[in-house]
């Protein structure tokens, strides 16, 4: 067995408890509550600097921060994003190790349970390139600043399918749970 299949494995045990679950649960919305309330100042730019693609558009978003002294609430929410990726990974990967379980998923699968992990770890990618670039902006070159994106916008794709995943699976057992009910 090798070290993925022991990582599922692992996960789809411990997806069980409840009890691990909203404890991961509650840790994962605290730190994105106190995320979002560090950053809410920044607004959409926030957003557009993450997944932006160009240099340009990342340079030009930063020294706006820098001249309106907004860019210490940018540093400010490392403090609590780079742990972030853990939190939401975990939780993340529980839940849909559970709406696997639950809606009897097919074992070929469960690499779908992983993929928050992945999405953590671009996560970390995107939050050492942009310190690395806010250290000095003539780092923000096109490729780097087109990687750093990649990243984002990989991250962004893998968490937002995994909660499609799991939001649809509920609600398909949701409504066999009320079918069955009727019958």
């Amino acid at each position: 067995m090798n070290i993925f299949s022991r990582a599922e494995n692992f996960i789809s045990r411990k997806s069980d408890s409840n009890l691990i679950i909203a404890i991961f649960g509650i840790i994962y919305f605290a730190s994105q509550i106190k995320i979002a309330s560090i950053v809410h100042p920044l607004g959409i730019d926030m957003l557009r600097i993450q997944t932006t693609l160009s240099s340009d558009t990342f340079k030009e978003i930063a020294s706006g921060w820098i001249a309106s002294g907004q860019i210490g609430l940018y540093y400010k929410h490392f403090y609590f994003d780079n742990f972030h990726p853990i939190w939401y990974s975990i939780f993340l990967s529980l839940l849909v190790a559970r709406v696997f379980k639950i809606n009897n998923i097919s074992p070929k699968f469960n690499f779908i349970i992983l993929t928050p992990f992945v999405a953590g770890i671009c996560d970390l990618i995107e939050n050492m390139m942009h310190l690395y670039f806010m250290a000095d902006l003539k780092r923000a070159t096109p490729a780097l600043v087109a990687l750093s994106g990649t990243a984002t916008n990989t991250k962004w794709f893998l968490a937002l399918s995994g909660v499609a995943i799991v939001s649809i699976l509920i609600g398909i057992s949701i409504v066999k749970a009320f079918i069955t009910k009727k019958k």
